[in-house]
C-alpha cells in the first residue's frame, strides 16, 4: 500500500463531506433566516446528545470489528466477526433507549426551561439506535473496498437528509424538530441501502471467538468514548446555564464555518485506519506515514488559515447580522478541527501497538482541561472560552498521543514544522479575535500565503496533479477500449 492508494482512497472518501458540506454551507443563508441563534443552540445540544447516546450503544464496538475484519480470510470467518458486532449493537441500542425514555424527563430539564423543543427531543431518542446502525455499517461498508458504491450510496443518503430537512424546516416550518427529522430521514435511508449491500454478512452469528476479540478490543476503548461524548453535552450544559443558547448558537454557527475542513477530517478518519491496519503487514510501513502526515499537515493548514482569515466574509455572505457575532469564535474552532485531523495520524502509536487503554487516559485528562478552562474564561470573554476550552483539550490529546506513537512505534515525525504552523495560526486567530480587519485586507493577505505555499509546494503539486490526469487518462483509454 503506498501513498498514492492511500490519496485515491481519502479522495473518494473526502469528496462525500465535500458535497454534504458545500451544500449545507449553501443552505446557511436559508437556515439563519428560518431559525433564530438560540433555535441554533438547541439543535447543537439535540444534535451532541444524539451522539452520546449513539456512543453509549455503539461502544467503539465496530472498531474492533474493523480491526480483525482483514484476518479472518474467508468469508464465513467475516460474517461471523460483522454479524456477532452487529447484533451487540442491537441489543444495547434496546437497553440505552429504554433507559433514556425512563429518564427522559429528568434529562431534558437539564438543558431546557421550556417545552419549546421536547417533541425534538424524544425524536432525538428516536434517532440514536437508527444512527448507531448508520455508524457500524458504514464502518463496514468502509473495509468492503467499495469506494464506488459507496460514494454513490453515501450521497444518495446526503440528499435524501438534505431534502428532507429543507422540506421540514422550509416548508413545513418544523423548526427544529424538522433539522431533527432530517437526520432520521438520511440515515434511515442509509441503513436500508447499506443493509442490503452488506447482507451476504448478516446472519444469527454469536460467535464467543468473535465476541472476546471484538470486547478485548474494543472495552479498552469505551472509558475515552464515554468522556468524548460525555463532554460536549457537559460543556453545552455549563454554557446554557452560565451563558446563553443565544451564545452556543453563536459556536454552532462557527463550527458550520469551520466545517469546511471537514473534507480532509471526514475523508482522513475514513479512510486512515484501514489503511493503517493494512500497512502494518509491510515493512518500513513508518516512512510511508511521515510522507501521510506531511501531506494533511500542508493541506489542513492551508484550509485552516484561509478560514481564519476570511471567517467575517463568510459570514457575512451566508448568515445575517445576528450570527456576526460568530466571528471570533472562528480562528480557535479552525485549530481544534486542524489539530485533531493531524493527530489521527500522529497519535497512531496506541492502535497499533493494541494498548487502546492509553486513549482513555489522555481522554480524561483533555476533558477535565476543557471544562476548567471553560470555567477559568467564560467570566472574561464569553463564549471565545467555549472554542479557547475545546482547543486546550485537544491540544492535550495531541501532545500526549504524539509521545505514545514515539514510544510504541518507530515514528518519528518532526516537530518543528508542526509546532511553527500551529503557532502562526493561533496568533492569527488571536489577531482576528480582537482586531476588526477589513475584508480587502484579509483577501489580498490570503492570496498571499496561498501563492507562497503553492510556490514552494510546487514540485508537489505538479505531481499530484500528473498522477491524477494519468488515472483519468488510463480510465478513458480502457472505457474506449
Amino acid at each position: 500500500m503506498s501513498i498514492k492508494s492511500f490519496v485515491k482512497s481519502f479522495s473518494i472518501y473526502g469528496l462525500i463531506p465535500i458535497f454534504g458540506k458545500f451544500i449545507s454551507i449553501l443552505l446557511l443563508p436559508l437556515y439563519t433566516r428560518l431559525l433564530s441563534p438560540s433555535d441554533y443552540g438547541a439543535q447543537d445540544i439535540l444534535v451532541q446528545l444524539a451522539i452520546f447516546l449513539t456512543f453509549l450503544i455503539n461502544l467503539e464496538m465496530y472498531s474492533g470489528v474493523g480491526r480483525y475484519f482483514y484476518e479472518r480470510i474467508n468469508i464465513v470467518d467475516k460474517k461471523k466477526l460483522i454479524s456477532t458486532g452487529l447484533w451487540l449493537t442491537i441489543v444495547f441500542s434496546l437497553i440505552v433507549i429504554s433507559l433514556a425514555l425512563l429518564f427522559n424527563d429528568s434529562i431534558y430539564k437539564i438543558f431546557f426551561e421550556t417545552d419549546v423543543y421536547r417533541i425534538a427531543f424524544y425524536l432525538t431518542i428516536l434517532w440514536a439506535p437508527i444512527s448507531a446502525l448508520y455508524t457500524y455499517f458504514l464502518v463496514v461498508m468502509r473495509y468492503e473496498k467499495k469506494p464506488k458504491l459507496y460514494f454513490v450510496l453515501t450521497n444518495v443518503q446526503l440528499m435524501i437528509r438534505i431534502l428532507s430537512t429543507v422540506l421540514f424546516v422550509a416548508v413545513f416550518k418544523l423548526g427544529v424538530t424538522g433539522v431533527i427529522l432530517g437526520h432520521i430521514a438520511g440515515e434511515t435511508s442509509s441503513v436500508l441501502m447499506f443493509g442490503f449491500v452488506l447482507r451476504k454478512y448478516f446472519g444469527l452469528y454469536l460467535s464467543k471467538i468473535d465476541l472476546k476479540a471484538i470486547l478485548g478490543f474494543s472495552l479498552p476503548l469505551v472509558p475515552a468514548v464515554l468522556i468524548i461524548s460525555f463532554q460536549k453535552p457537559l460543556i453545552r450544559y455549563l454554557v446554557v446555564n452560565y451563558l446563553s443558547i443565544v451564545e452556543l448558537g453563536y459556536y454552532t454557527i462557527a463550527i458550520q464555518i469551520a466545517g469546511i475542513l471537514s473534507f480532509v477530517q471526514f475523508g482522513l478518519k475514513m479512510s486512515w485506519q484501514p489503511h493503517l491496519f493494512e500497512l502494518l503487514q509491510n515493512d518500513h510501513y513508518e516512512s510511508e506515514v511521515r510522507k501521510i502526515y506531511n501531506l494533511f499537515l500542508g493541506i489542513a493548514g492551508l484550509v485552516c488559515f484561509l478560514i481564519i482569515t476570511n471567517g467575517r466574509l463568510l459570514l457575512q455572505i451566508l448568515t445575517t447580522p445576528s450570527y456576526y457575532s460568530a466571528a471570533p469564535i472562528i480562528g480557535f474552532v479552525v485549530m481544534d478541527s486542524l489539530i485533531e485531523i493531524i493527530r489521527q495520524i500522529s497519535g497512531c502509536g496506541p492502535a497499533v501497538a493494541k494498548k487502546t487503554q492509553y486513549e482513555t487516559y489522555y481522554e480524561l485528562c483533555a476533558s477535565v482541561v476543557s471544562v476548567l478552562f471553560f470555567l477559568a474564561f467564560y467570566k472574561y470573554i464569553g463564549i471565545i472560552g467555549l472554542a479557547i476550552a475545546f482547543l486546550g483539550g485537544t491540544l492535550i490529546k495531541f501532545v500526549w498521543s504524539w509521545i505514545l506513537t514515539r514510544k510504541f512505534t518507530d515514528i518519528r515525525i518532526d516537530a518543528l514544522p508542526t509546532c511553527l504552523l500551529l503557532l502562526f495560526l493561533l496568533s492569527i486567530s488571536i489577531i482576528y479575535a480582537v482586531i476588526n480587519i477589513s475584508i480587502v485586507t484579509s483577501i489580498v493577505f490570503s492570496i498571499l500565503v496561498g501563492g507562497a505555499y503553492f510556490y514552494v509546494k510546487k514540485s508537489e503539486i505538479f505531481n499530484g496533479c500528473k498522477y491524477i490526469n494519468g488515472k483519468i487518462s488510463r480510465a478513458i483509454a480502457i472505457k474506449r477500449n
